[in-house]
């Protein structure tokens, strides 16, 4: 049962590992603060936690953190910066981070208290991964929690699938691409030396591509609208510009068409939705969909686990799915409230 292991998820979305450690938010009775990824919806009372607390991330999450935010940040003695792998002490908790595949920089978090007991959080995770962390008690993400999220396609073919939409839409003009960040770098990557056009993006996303470009990412430069090389492209009609987090968006593109990547209503059995002869969905996701979800809970090796109710609104359905095929036991964080499930593990004292 969860009596024994101090696991939650709070409001609006600050998962606590123990009574030293809270992830992806604000707790001022957690000594550290552990930020997964630089996702907005992780992001919650950052500029707080700088105040109160020691924050321990990862150096690519470091980078893009400093890259977006005020300039006094690479010079803060409290964020620190761990090693994938490294275990990292503070007060009665030692945390250890690991990769877990979503985007640049992104973990999976396991802490280990003084008595032995180990908890974990997965953040937003891709599956399947070369190395999960192995915990007794999981906070897990709920993104995909609904039995009917599940991709009957690989994501191979959602890169192919791209690429051949891609390479058909340019025969017939210019292509406007919106996407999150992780995913937009990832079509980058698809697109980088496949196709001729140029590849338009701001000024901030130059930047922050430049920086994935020194971690190892196969990505071609990418060419600022407001460039002369990026207003010659726009007149001659022949590129993709894309559009990432904290972008303007065109309220008209004019000719060309668009492309949204995303998984978020896609269809089970085709990774490409046709909105319009002008306007397409792809599902390239860097979220393991509902199988993949289950497939790590096992991995993790967890006895028990609450389900990240924040972000999704699917941890209610998720904890039933585990409890039911997998024979956890397991219930929603209690930021979810219900006649059945009542408060969450925390609140019971634990």
């Amino acid at each position: 049962m969860g009596m024994c292991y101090p696991i939650d998820v709070a409001m609006p979305g600050a998962v606590s590992l123990g009574h030293d450690i809270v992830c992806d938010g604000f707790l001022l009775a957690c000594k550290a603060r552990v930020q997964t990824h630089v996702h907005v919806d992780h992001m919650g009372d950052f500029d707080t936690s700088k105040g109160f607390q020691d924050i321990l991330l990862s150096r690519a999450t470091h980078q893009l953190i400093c890259l977006e935010r005020n300039a006094e940040l690479p010079y803060r003695s409290n964020l620190q910066v761990l090693a994938e792998g490294s275990a990292y002490s503070i007060g009665e908790s030692t945390v250890t981070l690991l990769p877990n595949g979503h985007m640049l920089g992104s973990v999976q978090v396991q802490v280990e208290l003084q008595d032995g007991r180990r908890l974990g959080y997965s953040g937003d995770f891709q599956w399947p991964l070369d190395r999960v962390i192995v915990v007794d008690a999981l906070v897990v993400d709920s993104t995909y929690g609904n039995p009917a999220s599940v991709r009957e396609y690989s994501q191979a073919e959602c890169e192919t699938g791209l690429l051949e939409l891609v390479h058909r839409q340019l025969a017939r003009g210019p292509i406007h691409i919106f996407a999150h960040r992780g995913t937009l770098q990832r079509a980058l990557q698809i697109l980088s030396g496949n196709v001729e056009s140029p590849l338009l993006g701001s000024r901030r996303l130059c930047r922050e591509v430049h920086l994935y470009r020194t971690f190892g990412y196969a990505i071609q430069p990418l060419v600022a609208t407001d460039s002369d090389e990026g207003i010659e492209a726009r007149q001659a009609g022949r590129f993709i510009w894309f559009y990432g987090t904290g972008d303007k968006r065109p309220v008209d593109i004019g000719e060309g068409a668009t492309i949204s990547l995303s998984a978020y209503f896609a269809r089970r059995d085709d990774p490409i939705m046709e909105y319009s002869e002008r306007a397409y969905g792809v599902a390239l996701s860097n979220h393991a969909d509902f199988n993949g979800t289950l497939a790590y809970v096992e991995a993790t090796g967890a006895r028990f686990v609450v389900t990240d109710n924040s972000r999704s609104g699917k941890g209610y359905e998720l904890a039933l799915e585990i409890k039911h095929r997998l024979g956890i036991e397991a219930q929603p964080s209690s930021n979810f409230e219900s006649k059945e499930w009542g408060r969450g593990p925390l609140d019971s004292g634990a």
